[in-house]
Order: C-alpha cells, then structure tokens, then sequence
C-alpha cells in the first residue's frame, strides 16, 4: 500500500499537512493500473509516479501545488 507519508511527499505537501493526506484504496488501484504499476508497489519510474499522482490529483479533484 501506498503510505501517506510517501504519498504525501510525492505531492509536495508542506510537512505540517503530511498527517491529512488520505487518497481512498479504490482510487489508488484505478491510477496505479491506468499507469501500468502494480498496486502497493515501490518499484516504478518517476514518470510512472508523476502520471500516478497526476491522476491521484485528477479522482480526487485536487490541483498541484
């Protein structure tokens, strides 16, 4: 599974909101097969985890800081 620390570094966010990230299971298994990696896994490209976080953004209607 993805860790919210992990995703929350990722996205950028300010240490201070690591504890709110929360991105629900269904859609962190949508993004990770849209993109081609396993669900839950470490091992992907950092363009796979930028198309990964820019759909995380997308389904839960959040914009990049």
């Amino acid at each position: 599974m993805i860790t919210t620390l992990a995703l929350a570094a990722a996205l950028n966010l300010p240490i201070s909101e690591y504890q709110s990230v929360s991105v629900p299971v269904p859609v962190a298994k949508y993004c990770a097969k849209l993109v081609g990696i396993p669900y839950a896994s470490d091992n992907f490209s950092p363009q796979e985890w930028e198309r990964f976080t820019d759909c995380v953004y997308m389904h839960m209607g959040e914009t990049k800081k």
